[in-house]
């Protein structure tokens, strides 16, 4: 199959694996704890089977997926956003805690992202709740009621919200990077000689864009940054986890100021594909590519 067949297949089982997965949190029973410590009384939603029993063919499936999506960036993907790759964790999901299968399967407060301990305080207007995390408070709300099973439920509730929100932005991120992958063609190899004009007349094209939109700007110049540097290092093409910037740091084909824009161009480029509020100024990107056709030129 060619990239636009196998993303198809990819993104259609993403969506299709996603209604299964996102129901897990919800039907998984929870028991609550409550204690003082330190004079102020805190919740802690505990799930009463702490590891999630997965259903065989559930497991398979979802790991088989996570492995097909790894092979797949693999083949076509070469400006590869790395922090998705502890997420596609399958082989070691049990010491992973940043990969979705450890996220759906383990107890809420195993996870960075998930927040276990609920400070509960009486405030005039009712209750205040609060996450609670190394002594610092986060996120407070206030409850009218002050009956107990209503403060349970409610954390209770709130618990398996935040694994569902964690989840959805996870596979979400996932889901965007195949999208990406499918729209920017020049992930995969190019069928042509790269040669120096080409690339300036590319740069050149890329200021004219970034006067009209600056997001396409930034892909175009992500673009063409990827294509010199695997011409400079005489490559066709990049494996999972190498660092084609270092390479040419090692080769002499940058220097330090040269590493230091690449990898800011590269941060930049990640965050415009994976982060919602991200954003960036005409003006920005034009400074960018200036900078990088005086690195280019020179």
């Amino acid at each position: 199959m060619d990239i636009k067949s196998e993303g198809k297949t990819l993104l259609d089982s993403h969506k299709k694996l996603y209604k299964q997965l996102i129901e897990i949190p919800e039907k998984r029973e929870m028991i609550f704890i409550e204690e003082i410590e330190v004079g102020v009384k805190v919740g802690k939603p505990r799930f009463k089977n702490p590891k999630y029993q997965w259903p065989t063919s559930l497991l398979v499936d979802v790991r088989d997926h996570l492995q097909n999506i790894r092979n797949f960036f693999d083949k076509y993907s070469y400006w590869f956003d790395d922090t998705l790759i502890p997420l596609l964790n399958t082989d070691e999901r049990r010491i992973s805690k940043k990969s979705i299968i450890f996220l759906l399967e383990e107890d809420v407060w195993y996870t960075d992202e998930v927040y276990g301990q609920y400070l509960i305080e009486e405030s005039q207007d009712g209750i205040t709740i609060s996450y609670s995390r190394r002594g610092r408070k986060m996120n407070q709300i206030t409850l009218k009621s002050k009956d107990a099973s209503v403060i349970k439920d409610w954390i209770c509730k709130d618990a398996k919200n935040q694994i569902e929100n964690q989840f959805k932005f996870l596979w979400g991120k996932i889901e965007t990077e195949i999208q990406v992958c499918l729209d920017e063609t020049f992930h995969k190899q190019p069928k042509l000689t790269l040669k120096p004009d080409y690339i300036k007349n590319q740069l050149e094209k890329t200021i004219t864009i970034c006067e009209q939109w600056a997001e396409a700007g930034l892909l175009n110049l992500g673009r063409i940054i990827e294509l010199w540097l695997l011409t400079s290092l005489g490559k066709k093409s990049v494996f999972r986890g190498e660092d084609i910037i270092r390479e040419a740091e090692i080769a002499g084909i940058l220097d330090k100021h040269g590493v230091k824009l690449l990898r800011n161009i590269k941060t930049n480029y990640n965050n415009l594909k994976h982060k919602t509020y991200y954003t960036i100024e005409n003006e920005d990107i034009k400074t960018m590519v200036e900078r990088f056709s005086n690195l280019f030129n020179s």
